[in-house]
């Protein structure tokens, strides 16, 4: 099993990427998806609630938030994830994960 980091920072997609790299890149699309964005499945993706909410109460409840993105990759699995709120009032998450299969 490899291990991977992740982020919600923008970055271009790899149409051609295969295994693991594939896999990273779509749980890292799932990260980055906000619930309620994708037609008859608004359930997928992070909810925006999670983040308007005092910085504890939401670092305690991100691995949470996390492990229930992360449902719809099964290759990827969340160890730990980290988030901090940026100057502009943005917040900033950071997901180690650990991937399955080739």
């Amino acid at each position: 099993m490899a291990k991977y980091v992740i982020d919600n920072t923008d970055a271009p997609i790899n149409f051609g990427a295969t295994g693991q790299e594939r896999t990273v890149q779509n749980a890292r699309n799932l990260l980055l998806c906000r619930m309620g964005e994708v037609p008859f499945d608004r359930g997928r993706g992070f909810d925006p609630k999670t983040i308007h909410r005092n910085m504890e109460v939401f670092r305690a409840r991100l691995m949470e938030e996390i492990d229930r993105v992360l449902m719809w990759e099964p290759d990827a699995t969340a160890k730990k994830a980290e988030a901090e709120m940026l100057e502009d009032g943005s917040v900033y998450i950071r997901v180690e994960i650990e991937v399955t299969g080739e």
